[in-house]
């Protein structure tokens, strides 16, 4: 199992709600919202799946900037490549 976690900023307070919402959608774990900051939590099977995951952060309506703190890379060269590229 791959990890990756971080947090996002919105654009607004009044858009916490919204996007909570589509990160559940995305079936993304939401670990602590506070203010205009969402902490997220993602768990994937493959490098690709969390690079897919992380890419449709940033194209969430109302997300203003996404941070990427902490990822596992228990995964082959091949992988790993594709989820840094």
């Amino acid at each position: 199992m791959l990890v990756a976690s971080g947090y996002v900023e919105v654009n607004e307070e009044s858009d916490l709600d919204e996007v909570k919402a589509a990160l559940a959608t995305a079936a993304i774990e939401v670990t602590e919202a506070l203010d205009e900051k969402i902490v997220f939590l993602i768990e994937r099977d493959q490098a690709k799946e969390v690079k897919a995951a992380l890419d449709h952060l940033k194209d969430i309506p109302g997300v203003r900037t996404v941070y990427l703190a902490y990822y596992s890379l228990e995964c082959s060269d091949e992988e790993k490549d594709q989820l840094l590229a």
